[in-house]
């Protein structure tokens, strides 16, 4: 299988959460180690894109060679400043973004999106709505990169490219964590 790079945004404060959310605990671990390691079980690299707190969690991987952390000065204009920040890091043909709230992403997801038909876009759709990871060809890089990182979003950049849908077996892809609700 081709070497694909996984762009992973985490540099936000988790406000709606009541605490920092990528390093509470979960499942043995904390929800962005495992966001980052099930990436990892399929990617070659993972682009970890940090702001607030962006040491503590530049801190976690640095015995990890296929972590990049990279900090995002703007982290506070949103997540698609975080994207722009890590594409133009990306060094695959292909590349994955998955948010770094979304634990329960396993590693058979990447796989299949990778194996499908190739795409300008590749989503997985469970249930009708669209979830992660994405699966973006390079072709996409030049558009996010120019895009207003307060305006744009990758919902919007994607609408422009050819997408596919690859329906997926359960609501793992849609479920991420913001609230102590969503918290296991």
């Amino acid at each position: 299988m081709e070497e694909c790079d996984c762009l992973v945004p985490a540099a936000g404060r988790s406000e709606r959460m009541g605490g920092w959310k990528p390093v509470m605990p979960f499942r043995g671990s904390t929800i962005v180690e495992t966001v980052v390691a099930n990436a990892l079980g399929s990617c070659a690299r993972v682009v970890l894109v940090t702001g607030y707190r962006g040491v503590e969690l530049a801190e976690l991987f640095r015995r990890e060679p296929r972590v990049l952390a990279v900090d995002n000065p703007d982290w506070p204009l949103g997540m698609f400043s975080s994207i722009q920040c890590g594409i133009a890091l990306v060094r695959t043909s292909r590349f994955f973004v998955t948010p770094g709230d979304m634990p329960w992403i396993l590693p058979d997801v990447y796989e299949a999106l990778l194996r499908g038909a190739p795409a300008d876009v590749v989503v997985p759709v469970f249930d009708g709505s669209r979830g992660h990871p994405v699966l973006f060809h390079e072709r996409v890089k030049d558009d996010a990169l120019a895009a207003d990182p307060a305006a744009a979003t990758m919902r919007e950049i994607a609408s422009r490219f050819a997408v596919r849908e690859l329906a997926w077996k359960d609501g793992s892809i849609l479920r991420d964590i913001d609230t102590m609700e969503d918290y296991p």
